[in-house]
């Protein structure tokens, strides 16, 4: 079942993607005929290049734009690269002509609109700045024909028009993202409480109940009563484990800020354990909410491996943002774990897969006796294609 909608949620992403992807082709084939209609019928009377080569370029580049996969945008240097390329072949588009000439204008605005459909709004603010800057350094060296009034109109225009082209795709994309992600969190928060408690809750009421008959009717066996003994013990910790799942589920709350939650967690291990607990942090840091839900519950799990099975006196959470990043450390100083436990032991794994989910990592670091420390990096903004293509 879990295979199945982990399959489901990537076949979500991809195809969300590749709705992007196909959105944005056609802005760029349409932005593209527009301007080499322009370019065929009012070529520029001076230009640095023929408009045979300027056309030339301009289709070459853009069959590269429309083929290039979209996993060279999930690590920095490629995706640096490609924007910056596409920010400069548009400018040589635009300002190839000695007299500026607008052929290319809309085709020039492609770079912001990738941008705002494919990254975070200060690369956008970058990418907008910059094609404006690099924009108006040469629109007003060269000697124009227009008066000065009809340039500062046309230049006007194209601000305004750049404004639009980094802002609409936030704007109307921006409720839609918040609503499918909430909507998201709350549907699996609730789904995966009905499946606790309607299938391990009722299964452990079941075993407990098959033990008691079996108590009653064995009763004289005591070895037979030892060992359902120790099974009705296994019971008790996995029912606590059910019930403290259902307790996580239902805790979680959407726009609350993911210290006061963790700071929740910490009280109520110490008020039930006695083990002492502290929080450090630089502030409250800005993650999108798939992403606060997956740290809130690596650190749950995290705080409950440490009641149960550690032995530590101490406890400490430390959270602080890193160049777009958010890293999480709970080191206690119990009896820690040796090279198997480390692996495979107390839910890592699962802990492990929480982070991968949202384009994040997991190590631990543990040593008998010395106690064990967990850290989490994950990214703060939550960008499911860019996480499909990695996969």
């Amino acid at each position: 079942m879990k295979t199945n909608r982990v399959a489901d949620r990537i076949s979500k992403w991809k195809q969300s993607a590749g709705q992007k992807r196909l959105v944005l082709a056609g802005l760029r084939m349409a932005t593209l005929s527009l301007a080499l209609i322009e370019l065929a019928f009012d070529p520029p009377e001076s230009s640095y290049l023929s408009p045979a080569v300027i056309a030339a370029v301009a289709i070459i580049y853009s069959g590269f734009k429309l083929v290039h996969p979209l996993r060279w945008y999930t690590s920095p240097l490629p995706r640096r690269v490609l924007h910056s390329a596409d920010i400069l072949v548009s400018a040589v588009l635009l300002l190839a002509p000695r007299l500026m000439h607008t052929s290319f204008a809309l085709y020039s605005l492609n770079p912001v609109v990738v941008s705002a459909m494919l990254f975070r709004p200060r690369a956008t603010v970058l990418t907008a700045g910059a094609t404006a800057a690099y924009y108006a350094a040469n629109f007003f060296s060269f000697p124009l024909a227009d008066s000065m009034q009809n340039l500062s109109s046309m230049f006007a225009s194209y601000v305004v028009a750049l404004g639009l082209a980094a802002v609409l795709p936030y704007a109307v994309n921006f409720d839609t993202r918040r609503r499918i992600e909430s909507g998201a969190i709350s549907g699996e928060r609730l789904r995966l409480g009905r499946e606790i408690h309607d299938g391990v809750c009722q299964a452990i009421y079941g075993l407990r109940l098959e033990l008691h008959l079996l108590r009653r009717e064995a009763g004289h066996r005591r070895r037979i009563e030892s060992r359902l003994g120790h099974v009705e013990a296994l019971l008790d910790v996995a029912e606590s484990e059910a019930r403290g799942s259902i307790a996580l589920l239902r805790s979680f709350r959407n726009g609350e800020p993911l210290l006061t939650q963790i700071d929740r967690s910490l009280k109520r291990l110490g008020s039930e354990t006695g083990i002492r607990c502290r929080l450090e942090a630089d502030g409250e840091p800005d993650i999108d909410e798939v992403v606060k839900l997956e740290v809130v519950t690596i650190t749950e799990e995290a705080l409950r491996n440490v009641a149960r099975h550690s032995g530590a006196r101490q406890v400490a959470v430390r959270a602080r943002s890193v160049n777009g990043h958010l890293r999480v450390c709970i080191a206690d100083d119990g009896r820690g774990m040796a090279g198997a436990g480390l692996k495979e032991g107390h839910g890592l794994t699962v802990m492990k897969e929480r982070a991968e989910s949202v384009g994040g990592n997991l190590n631990v670091a543990s040593v008998p006796g010395q106690g064990t420390e967990i850290r989490v990096e994950v990214p703060r903004k939550w960008f499911p294609e860019i996480q499909t293509a990695r996969q």
